[in-house]
């Protein structure tokens, strides 16, 4: 900690972090005497402004399918699939995050992955030139081909062994020919030999994403026996019952910044007493194996029982940052799906769970950079490192802390202040039920609608238009004069509506995920 320091940046790099620094005369001054500097976020798996690549058409032998419909393609850039102006790009630069391992989508070998930083290119650059370099790695998972070998996880696992196997000896055959060419068979060129070489010789990482525990074992067994130098583990909600083999094998891990939804106990789940871990089940049971649903008078209790699983579920998740952290594992956050906007909320779920608010600022920064061997480049507010800075209104962790201003490479980012949510009156009296006219105003102007909510008090539904498509409302909930509800657009995101009815007036506030916040207002039509 630093106590009332300036903080100089120029030509995109800190030149000066000290309390007496002199100010150049040319200076844009950011009066900072309430504020907060962090060094920039670094997310270790990030998908924001990735594109999926078309699928390939494919009507051959389903069990000799091409490299790339087999979902072989290590030599896929996530460079060229990147788009910087997306929308999740964005959200993640509001939640503080200036640079993110980027990652390609769909495959068993997915391709390479590579750090960009999270601002728009410049009139002169491509987007190509956000990316630092050096930073490539092959992404690996367990993901089986639609319709065609290898379609399940023993299948994947095959084909990974044999497809490195193969690497090795066409690395073997040009070795053999670059020594003596007269006494070798010439090589014929191979991009996925190209682009596993690096990982086999260990100057490239491979990241393995795993979706659960189980996939988590078998990624760190076959990556043994393909005898991979550097391994970093990533994705596994509840990582308990693989924290073991991480610490012995000295494995980084990317944790997931998304979190299942918490769920409410009822009664029943109260009572419910699950049994405890065990060696053989480390992370806890999936399921209780004494219970059975004989008939209807059962149902009440499988209820409870299944609902108290999955609380527990979610606990897990949460708490396994902190798990992690003492176990003394090097770690580090990866966003993959989670939409930016419910990242702090996740990462202070994570801080009740157990998660010490300095262990959760190591993995966001210095952590993080030194998994993917940035630390000299990014991580800490410092002279000669690039000018990477998140500015805040207080502590980042605390729910009414705002980020004002992002820095990436010096170019500064002026974040909106977050609207408040509506608290309302919980002992006012209004009527929610009839046909709204609303508006919500967007950049890219007014959309507007009818919004008809039916029902009585405790029991409200509806239905909302949007450009022509019809929706109807879920959890529409009315508390005092506070009206909540969300929706989903047709082929489009979730929205979550809340705000205040005076009469037969409405305002309040849409917000569309990662798209952001906008307000909402509504005038009901008489009858």
């Amino acid at each position: 900690m630093l106590d009332r320091v300036t903080v100089i940046v120029r030509d995109g790099r800190i030149v000066a972090v000290d309390e007496d620094a002199e100010i150049p005369f040319d200076a844009q001054i950011i009066e900072g005497d309430s504020l907060w500097v962090y060094a920039g976020f670094l997310d270790l798996y990030a998908r924001a402004g990735v594109d999926a690549p078309d699928a390939p058409d494919y009507d051959g032998d389903r069990g000799d399918p091409p490299r790339e419909v087999a979902g072989i393609v290590p030599d896929r850039d996530v460079r060229t699939l990147y788009d910087p102006a997306d929308n999740a790009v964005k959200a993640l630069r509001e939640a503080g995050f200036t640079a993110a391992h980027l990652v390609p989508k769909d495959g068993l070998f997915a391709g390479m992955g590579a750090v960009a930083l999270l601002r728009q290119p410049g009139r002169a650059e491509t987007t190509t030139s956000v990316f630092l370099p050096q930073t490539e790695t092959a992404i690996a998972q367990i993901d089986g081909a639609r319709g065609v070998y290898p379609a399940t996880p023993m299948g994947v696992l095959s084909v990974m062994r044999e497809t490195v196997e193969n690497a090795r000896r066409e690395m073997g055959s040009r070795e053999a020919f670059s020594r003596d060419a007269s006494r070798a068979l010439r090589p014929s060129y191979s991009p996925v030999m190209d682009a596993l070489a690096p990982v086999l010789a260990g100057d490239r990482a491979l990241v393995f994403h795993a979706d659960s525990w189980l996939n988590a074992h078998r990624a760190l067994r076959v990556t043994d026996e393909m005898e991979i130098p550097q391994t970093v583990l990533a994705g596994v909600p509840d990582v308990v019952p693989v924290l073991e083999k991480l610490r012995q094998r000295g494995v980084p891990f990317i944790a997931p910044l998304a979190l299942p939804d918490t769920v409410a106990a009822d009664s029943l789940a109260r009572e419910i007493t699950l049994p405890p871990a065990t060696q053989a089940a480390p992370g806890g049971v999936s399921f209780v194996t004494d219970r059975r649903t004989v008939s209807f008078r059962d149902t009440d209790a499988e209820t409870g029982a299944l609902t108290a699983q999955r609380i527990a579920s979610v606990q897990r998740a949460e708490a396994s940052p902190a798990r992690l952290a003492q176990a003394e594992i090097a770690f580090g956050f990866g966003s993959f799906d989670a939409k930016g906007g419910d990242v702090r909320d996740n990462l202070r779920r994570m801080v009740e769970a157990g998660l010490s608010r300095e262990d959760a600022l190591t993995a966001l920064t210095t952590g993080a950079a030194e998994i993917v061997g940035l630390e000299n480049a990014l991580g800490t507010v410092e002279r000669g490192k690039l000018a990477n800075l998140v500015i805040t209104t207080g502590d980042y962790f605390a729910d009414s802390t705002d980020v004002r201003f992002v820095f990436v490479e010096g170019v500064r980012h002026e974040i909106e202040a977050r609207k408040k949510k509506a608290s309302g009156d919980p002992n006012a009296v209004v009527t929610a039920t009839g046909t709204w006219t609303y508006s919500v105003t967007t950049p890219a102007g007014a959309q507007t609608g009818t919004l008809t909510i039916t029902g009585e008090a405790g029991d409200l539904s509806g239905e909302i238009e949007t450009d022509g498509d019809v929706s109807p409302l879920n959890s529409v909930t009315l508390e005092g004069d506070l009206i909540t509800f969300t929706f989903t657009i047709q082929g489009g995101p979730d929205v979550s509506v809340s705000g205040t009815i005076s009469g037969d007036e409405f305002e309040g506030t849409a917000d569309v995920g990662s798209f952001g916040s906008f307000p909402m207002t509504a005038t009901r039509q008489p009858e």
